[in-house]
């Protein structure tokens, strides 16, 4: 599971955004920050993403001065980016076409 505090990912590309993950706990946060990100990949993963992106944490105060954190990311799913290439297909005739062409090679439709 790929954990990023950014919507960029060396090498891969966001085939898909699921949703957002969000959870809160109070007391001392460098206690929780492992854990928390434990259970966000079981969520991720319970959604069928196999990457966090945008992943941030949150603290403020509460009442009677309990700290409290809040953690955040969004639950995608994605793909090698050389994969994801190789994989692509014309949308008119769905042959396989390279990245660089501007018109399918079989039926000649604008990419």
């Amino acid at each position: 599971m790929i954990i990023s505090k950014t919507d960029y990912i060396p090498d891969k590309v966001v085939v898909s955004v699921i949703g957002p993950i969000e959870i809160k706990r109070s007391g001392p946060t460098k206690k929780h920050e492992g854990n928390v990100k434990d259970i966000m990949v079981i969520k991720a993963k319970e959604m069928g993403a196999n990457a966090i992106i945008n992943y941030e944490s949150f603290d403020f105060m509460g009442i009677w001065e309990n700290i409290k954190s809040r953690y955040k990311g969004t639950a995608v799913l994605v793909e090698d980016i050389r994969d994801y290439w190789k994989n692509q297909k014309c949308s008119n005739c769905g042959k396989p076409i390279k990245i660089t062409s501007y018109f399918c090679g079989q039926c000649g439709a604008k990419q």
